[in-house]
């Protein structure tokens, strides 16, 4: 009951994240920059505590799961709403509202992708990182996998597609 309570509001948390980083590339670049890097000092806080008072281990173990669609969503995010940025500060030929409703366009078809990736993210945060009796071998292997998974995706996806135009 916990890990599926723990599972919807990961979802919650991690969409809201994710989509106010895309949505605040309104806001002239400031926003997505912003919240990229405050979130990465927020962890990067978090996690220097944790390993400095000994409790680093339970920490990496938990994180390394799913870190690695949580992370590379928001930074898509952070990309896609840098875009919107800057069909708002450059739009080049078109008017303002053109190459934001084109960057837009754009941007909403990443957000889907996004959206996956945070999903799967907190389904791998509920039910897999919250298990602590897992040896961290195994957890830093599976994470490797996951890794090597979205980073494939990332590199191959689309290719075919590419190609055909």
């Amino acid at each position: 009951g916990d890990d599926l309570q723990m599972f919807g509001y990961y979802i919650f948390n991690n969409i809201s994240i994710g989509l106010r980083t895309y949505a605040s590339g309104l806001l002239a670049g400031i926003g997505p920059v912003l919240t990229i890097a405050f979130n990465g000092v927020m962890i990067g806080m978090v996690a220097g505590h944790l390993q400095n008072v000994g409790l680093g281990d339970p920490f990496w173990r938990f994180a390394a799961g799913h870190a690695s669609f949580e992370l590379t969503a928001i930074v898509i995010s952070g990309g896609a709403g840098l875009r919107l940025s800057l069909a708002l500060l450059a739009p080049g030929r078109r008017t303002r509202v053109n190459a934001l409703i084109e960057d837009g366009k754009r941007g909403a078809a990443l957000c889907l992708g996004v959206f996956l990736m945070l999903v799967i993210a907190a389904f791998i945060e509920a039910f897999w990182s919250s298990i602590g009796t897992i040896p961290a071998a195994v957890k830093y292997g599976v994470a490797a996998v996951l890794w090597a998974l979205v980073l494939a995706w990332l590199a191959l996806g689309g290719r075919d597609r590419d190609a055909a135009r």
